[in-house]
């Protein structure tokens, strides 16, 4: 009896062996991005003498398994469900609640020794400041403006329980921005300017994003361009809140916060655009082609899921605005994804407004700068990233 079942036992072991390849074959996902996990799914393993040495082949395999194992995304929403909803868990998926029900990331505890940031700060503003001398040197300005991530703005409505490391960002932002003022570059930090405003009944920041909203955006975008049009002299024209509606979409907006929750959140939010009342005409490039003049990206119909990628199409190499007016100046932006909803008003003031998201340009800003000449350089940052040298902290 032991014997039988020790056999029945090997080929149960040996049936799943099979089955699991092959119900991913005929059943596993045919996509080639993970929604909610916003990634790529992972390649095909590569045999290659040293991988296979080492192990990781086999550890690539294993990756490659789990992202497409058959109903892999319902198994890992019902496993959301259980822990967010049914258990009632502190973080899940590296999320957590706070007040207001706003969602913000885990934060792992601990504290250390921050002198290293005035060194990491220095290092980074002088990058910035060969970018400022290049663009000065042609009779352009160059700002850099910064802005909180959400979860800095909203540090204050963590779990008491829970780490914030505001303490840590504040001090970046402090070392940089003391850093910036030492060599006389114009740093433009909105923390205050938006504080300042937001109110009840007008949030500023999405609550279950880590952007600003686009009323937060109006605001950064109003006070920059009062002190661009102050610096420069001349009186280019700026959007006024009645010069815009600000619409609210009706179709449900999935945050980047509440993606990670496979949007399991109980709360709701809408995502806004503003529509400007006598539009402002334009042709646009994205990467050196041609593509539709339009600045938001729109679902079909009023039931689809919409999120941060309706302004400008969600993040681009290159985009180029241009709205024929030569008598204005020409200006540049560079930043991550809290550039999207600015573009859509910034290139209102401007004959053309190019916009680089150096995480996907494979291109030396300095040499970009040196070709194009914009009037104006934006750098639009949000204040975990001010020490960082890659992506669009790699100017170089």
């Amino acid at each position: 009896m032991k014997r039988i079942s020790e056999v029945c036992f090997s080929i149960l072991f040996v049936g799943i062996l099979f089955a699991v390849p092959l119900l991913i074959l005929f059943h596993g996902s045919k996509i080639q991005a993970l929604y909610y996990e916003n990634r790529a799914l992972s390649a095909v393993p590569e045999a290659n003498a040293e991988d296979l040495l080492s192990g990781d082949y086999f550890s690539q395999w294993d990756s490659w398994l789990t992202d497409h194992v058959a109903g892999r995304e319902r198994l890992l929403k019902l496993n959301t469900w259980l822990d967010y909803r049914l258990l009632d868990r502190p973080a899940v998926n590296g999320i957590v609640e706070g007040e207001g029900g706003i969602l913000f990331p885990f934060q792992a505890y601990g504290t250390w020794d921050l002198d290293y940031l005035s060194e990491d700060a220095a290092a980074v503003c002088d990058s910035l400041a060969q970018l400022d001398q290049l663009v000065s040197s042609y009779g352009g300005r160059f700002y850099y403006v910064g802005l909180p991530l959400q979860n800095a703005f909203y540090y204050d409505r963590y779990p008491d329980y829970l780490e914030n490391r505001y303490w840590h960002i504040s001090a970046m932002t402090e070392a940089f921005a003391g850093a910036m003022e030492e060599r006389g570059l114009a740093f433009l930090d909105m923390e205050p300017v938006l504080r300042a405003a937001q109110t009840d009944n007008q949030p500023l920041y999405a609550a279950s994003d880590h952007h600003f909203n686009y009323y937060g955006a109006y605001l950064t975008y109003r006070s920059v361009m009062e002190r661009i049009t102050a610096d420069l002299g001349r009186d280019l024209p700026v959007l006024t809140a009645d010069d815009l509606t600000f619409q609210a979409l009706e179709n449900p907006f999935l945050g980047s916060r509440n993606r990670k929750l496979y949007g399991l959140w109980p709360g709701s939010e809408p995502l806004t655009i503003g529509v400007q009342r006598e539009p402002v005409a334009f042709d646009r490039t994205d990467n050196g082609l041609s593509v539709t003049a339009q600045l938001f990206r729109l679902p079909a119909t009023p039931t689809e899921t919409v999120d941060y990628n309706v302004y400008m199409g969600g993040d681009v190499a290159e985009t180029v605005l241009s709205t024929h007016r030569p008598e204005l100046p020409d200006l540049l932006i560079f930043g991550d994804s809290f550039t999207n909803p600015l573009e859509t008003l910034f290139y209102t003031g401007f004959d053309e407004t190019r916009s680089l998201d150096l995480r996907y340009a494979d291109l030396s800003l300095l040499d970009y700068v040196a070709e194009h000449h914009p009037d104006v350089v934006l750098c639009i940052r949000d204040d975990t990233s001010y020490l960082s040298t890659e992506g669009n902290g790699n100017i170089h």
